[in-house]
């Protein structure tokens, strides 16, 4: 009786799998930090209004945009508007990644997007999607 030797199979199979495994790995991993990057641009955002909003009288434009670019790297782009007890704030973003670095492009941009302004010696702040 002739029998065949299949050890060669398992390690072509491993060989195989690996790549496609460490891809998966990588895109769960560049997926999470950019949702990360995304929540922590959007909390920047938000207490750069609210400290705005603080000192809507005395606070210029340039101030808070050296404040958001102080507490956050890689801004692409800051658009700041002050008028009327209003304050307008856009961020944009990129996000470094692993699979981007491999090819040399940036895979992900972000941006965070907020609006507030003061009625009745109140605070409103609102998130713009």
């Amino acid at each position: 009786m002739l029998k065949i030797n299949n050890k060669g199979q398992s390690l072509v199979m491993f060989v195989l799998i690996i790549p496609i495994f460490l891809l998966i790995l990588t895109l769960v991993y560049d997926v999470g930090n950019a949702i990360y990057e995304k929540d922590r641009l959007s909390n920047t955002n938000y207490l750069a209004i609210e400290y705005g909003l603080n000192n809507i009288g005395t606070i210029t434009e340039n101030e808070l945009k050296d404040l958001i670019e102080q507490n956050t790297s890689n801004v692409k782009k800051i658009y700041v508007t002050i008028e009327d007890n209003q304050i307008e704030i856009k961020i944009e973003k990129d996000v470094k990644s692993i699979i981007g670095k491999m090819f040399n492009f940036n895979l992900v941009e972000i941006k965070s997007y907020y609006k507030g302004k003061i009625i009745n010696d109140k605070k409103e702040i609102e998130r713009i999607v």
